[in-house]
């Protein structure tokens, strides 16, 4: 477990050294794949699919603590190496299911679904699926018709997207706030970042309730109504040195930790089909994840053992390979076995042990590689 120290996202001062890991975060991501796995599979619980939301409060977190601490410690944001990192670890999984399951696909499915397959492989190898399903009119809970086995690519498109337009932002406030910074007014960086992804919140959220009254397939793969989830994981990253400062003790911390974990808990059950979604139907997983973020937020993990135990850190750690590889299986073999025990055991069988083979041999090495880290790349570094 590796140790950073932690920098005061707006003034740049540096506290003693804590531990970089979140172990109740890794459980949250646990959390999120097998609540999705679960319910693609057997359709329950009902609410199931809200794992995809907590994903994208979390990525929001991790990736602009990441963009911040980066600024507070060097005084750049690498654009480089943020998305070599982001090529390393998003790129060499995806690409190996989206192969393997049009090649699957082509075995199974007739020849047009074959070819639908493989168009819907070529969009999510460009960070579009969404926009695919959204233009189709694909409906996620659709009935009577098969799903593309790579429909889930949509929300890692989504993230995608975030992961472009994002950090180009963040540097233009930073940029924006550079003066006042050197003048000491750390206030005004601190409202600037904190605004800026506040109306970004704000606008998406009201574009995301009318979009789910109105266009509800449209509304649950647009980009647009997605993205003030990503923010609010983004708010909290930003608003840590204040979250700090809270007089927040370790009883306090478990019980804000606890009460976000219920509400999550409880969202698997409300939140159904018929919930206008993602507006305003994914608040309460949403907020829920951002109070389990911000319960320990620069502090120790303490009493949570239901998001720190072993199995749960074994289910983060390789939720990303688990989320790729459940659907395609799910849906292929649906093609080739009937509904019953047999279907059921062979399609959580091989998702896990896929899963487990794909991260410790393919995902994780390459990860943890020196892959793109080349002199010859134009590094795109800003002083801020």
């Amino acid at each position: 477990m590796s140790t950073i120290n932690k920098v005061d996202a707006v003034n740049g001062r540096v506290s003693k050294p804590s531990s970089s890991f979140r172990p109740d975060l890794e459980g949250m991501r646990a959390v999120a794949v097998l609540s999705v796995f679960v319910n693609h599979l057997f359709g329950w619980p009902a609410g199931g699919f809200v794992g995809v939301d907590i994903f994208f409060v979390l990525s929001g977190f991790f990736i602009t603590g990441l963009l911040i601490r980066e600024r507070t410690q060097s005084g750049t944001i690498s654009f480089r190496n943020f998305y070599i990192r982001r090529v390393r670890r998003i790129i060499p999984a995806s690409v190996l299911v989206l192969l393997v399951t049009i090649v699957a696909a082509y075995v199974v499915f007739p020849a047009q679904r074959a070819k639908e397959t493989a168009l819907d492989g070529m969009w999510a190898a460009l960070f579009g699926a969404n926009w695919r399903f959204q233009s189709s009119g694909t409906d996620y809970f659709q009935e009577g018709q098969p799903p593309s086995p790579l429909q889930h690519y949509w929300s890692l498109s989504i993230e995608e997207q975030f992961y472009f337009v994002w950090p180009a932002l963040l540097l233009g406030i930073f940029l924006a706030t550079r003066r006042a910074a050197r003048r000491g007014d750390s206030q005004r960086r601190l409202l600037a970042l904190a605004g800026g992804m506040g109306a970004i919140c704000l606008l998406s959220f009201a574009w995301s309730v009318l979009e789910s009254a109105n266009a509800p397939t449209s509304a649950y793969f647009s980009t647009f109504t997605r993205v003030w989830e990503l923010g609010v994981g983004a708010l909290i990253a930003i608003l840590g040195p204040v979250i700090t400062k809270l007089p927040l003790d370790g009883p306090i911390r478990m019980l804000l930790s606890y009460v976000g974990f219920a509400g999550v808990v409880a969202s698997l059950f409300i939140i159904s089909e018929e919930t206008r979604f993602p507006g305003p139907g994914a608040l309460l997983p949403v907020l829920s994840t951002a109070l389990v973020i911000a319960a320990f937020h620069n502090a120790p993990v303490r009493g949570v053992p239901f998001l720190t135990n072993p199995v749960s850190l074994y289910f983060g750690k390789t939720s990303y390979s688990l989320y790729l590889w459940h659907w395609p299986i799910i849906v292929i073999f649906a093609a080739i076995l009937p509904e019953g025990p047999t279907y059921y055991l062979t399609t959580a069988v091989l998702t896990l042990a896929l899963a487990h083979v794909s991260f410790t041999y393919f995902e994780d090495p390459i990860r943890r590689s020196s892959w793109l880290e080349k002199p010859t790349v134009l590094q795109m570094a800003c002083p801020l």
